[in-house]
């Protein structure tokens, strides 16, 4: 399948499912820009798929279980920040 404006593709790299945009020829390379980060990414790297794959981490969990991880995260990520304010930087 030819990846050309508005195919659905994924990133080889890190998962990242998105529509191409907008396709551009620099320096002999073929990048995508994508809808789902705004970023470009080569072309040989890209994969066509015909439908957003599932996200089978999150499958069969339930609203709960859902609102409990999202907390989680929210505090695990607070902690990060709480951190990184404690840096102190030499100068």
């Amino acid at each position: 399948m030819e990846i050309k404006e508005g195919s659905l593709v994924r990133y080889n790299g890190t998962g990242t499912v998105g529509v191409v945009k907008l396709i551009k020829e620099e320096d002999g390379e073929t990048w995508a820009l994508l809808d789902s980060t705004d970023l470009y990414y080569l072309t040989s790297y890209l994969e066509p798929i015909e439908k957003v794959p599932e996200r089978k981490e999150l499958s069969g969990m339930s609203l709960e279980d859902l609102t409990e991880r999202m907390k989680e995260e929210k505090e695990l990520m607070e902690r990060a920040r709480l951190h990184d304010e404690n840096l102190e930087c030499g100068g």
